[in-house]
């Protein structure tokens, strides 16, 4: 829900033992930059300590998966703990935030003198990127002869693509959003490896310095490469400084689409792509020829690429089609061929097994459009139950 729409979705967990499950899908939100709330039972704050029902630290194991975790005290402060958990989810890199609510806490009765928090207090805190800084960014695309700007996951949620495509349209530059555990092998992304490998200058926005781009690596990154990292957490700024030292020419602690939309405003009309922007284009669109008349060697059986062909032509027919795409191998085949303009994968986490639920979340968003979930037998062996 929450990567389709852009707004928190809220997924309500019971206490104890059960909650820890939960808090194991918070990997996959935290490393996909989407905002989930996860409030949770608990047990009664007067009860803590003398061997209550289902006692545990859950906010204490929940923290390092999520921007903040703690536990309500009070019935009157409530509204308030929504209204920062969605205030927490939604700023800066967005992600999950968990908060316990202890049965006691529930239960108890309010006067008519508590009042709703107020609308306001539930929107993010929006970092801008300062002006000299943005200055000191296109002064340093414009220096460089094969510029790359490459966008974290969020800029694959709920149409802030679009964002990127206006940064690219208007400086000329690529710009690239990675979202998958695979990273420049992501088979979206064709033989965009290759045309990283030669880039001059990288712009990480939103994007962290990672295993997904082989920690930007010789061969992988040229040597002599400069960075300029934009981003809303210090500590992600502070780790491309240690990686790469004198070589990060340019900084700021800012929100990756108030960044982006700061530079788009400040650049000068549309720019024609150059040679470098067509290469990378080309890069990322490349597919082996022989792909189209691929088939089964086996009689009886299916390549991944017949049922990907029998699937785009359903998937057209639909603009607003959700492509919900799973598994280990299986789920790249629809990534490398299809193209729908909305889609959920699994992350940069990794993890497989929640195509389901992500399709009935997807039916949730979207109540008429066509949702397709591609996964292999394993993710379905996760979570059949969820049909029930």
């Amino acid at each position: 829900w929450a990567r389709l729409t852009g707004r928190c979705g809220v997924a309500l967990g019971t206490r104890g033992a059960r909650r820890p499950n939960a808090a194991a899908a918070l990997c996959t939100g935290e490393a996909a930059a989407a905002p989930p709330v996860l409030p949770s039972g608990h047990a009664g704050l007067r009860e803590l300590g003398r061997g209550a029902f289902q006692e545990l630290r859950q906010a204490d194991m929940a923290i390092p998966v999520t921007k903040a975790s703690w536990t309500a005290q009070s019935a009157a402060t409530v509204g308030d703990d929504i209204a920062k958990a969605m205030r927490i989810a939604l700023s800066g890199r967005p992600g999950p935030v968990h908060l316990s609510l202890p049965s006691d806490v529930l239960e108890d009765v309010v006067g008519s003198d508590v009042a709703a928090p107020a609308k306001s207090a539930f929107l993010p805190v929006v970092q801008p990127l300062a002006a000299d800084t943005v200055t000191a960014v296109r002064v340093a695309l414009a220096a460089a002869q094969r510029p790359l700007v490459l966008a974290g996951p969020a800029f694959c949620h709920a149409g802030a693509g679009d964002v990127l495509r206006r940064l690219s349209e208007r400086t000329g530059v690529p710009a690239v959003a990675m979202e998958s555990p695979r990273g420049i092998n992501d088979p979206r992304l064709g033989a965009f490896a290759e045309v990283l490998a030669r880039a001059d200058l990288v712009v990480l926005l939103g994007k962290p310095h990672d295993f997904t781009i082989r920690f930007g690596e010789p061969p992988f990154v040229a040597a002599d490469c400069r960075f300029i990292a934009i981003d809303p957490d210090q500590s992600l700024i502070e780790r491309v400084a240690r990686e790469k030292k004198s070589r990060l020419v340019a900084s700021a602690v800012a929100d990756a689409g108030a960044a982006a939309e700061a530079l788009i405003a400040h650049a000068g009309p549309a720019a024609k792509p150059g040679a470098w922007a067509e290469e990378v284009e080309a890069a990322i669109g490349f597919r082996p020829p022989s792909w189209p008349q691929t088939k089964s060697a086996t009689s009886g059986k299916l390549h991944p690429l017949e049922l990907c062909r029998a699937i785009a032509p359903v998937l057209a027919r639909d603009p607003d089609a959700i492509l919900v795409c799973d598994g280990g191998e299986i789920g790249q085949w629809p990534q490398a061929v299809l193209s729908p303009r909305r889609r959920v994968i699994n992350g940069v986490a990794g993890s497989i097994g929640a195509s389901i639920p992500f399709a009935i979340a997807a039916r949730k968003v979207e109540p008429k459009a066509l949702v397709i979930a591609v996964m292999g037998d394993g993710t379905f062996g996760f979570h059949m139950a969820e049909f029930d």
